[in-house]
């Protein structure tokens, strides 16, 4: 069963997040929905100044994106 989360976050967040995930092909709510699933599997929340990982590797937005679907899999 769905439920409904209400977060209040900055306008500009908002907007550059939704504009972000839309060019990955994904609403913002599946990206809430991605970052509370690592945070329940890693069972934290990692927060770095340093990166851990790059993009480097990804020519594109889909190449991306299909990376991030693969991932999505194991949960499904």
């Amino acid at each position: 069963m769905d439920t409904t989360l209400l977060v209040r976050t900055k306008k500009e967040l908002k907007t550059k997040a939704k504009k972000l995930a839309g060019e990955l092909g994904l609403s913002l709510a599946d990206v809430v929905n991605a970052s509370l699933r690592q945070f329940v599997v890693n069972q934290g929340l990692t927060i770095s100044k340093i990166p851990t990982e790059t993009l480097d590797g990804y020519s594109n937005g889909k190449e991306i994106l299909s990376a991030y679907q693969e991932s999505l899999k194991e949960f499904k």
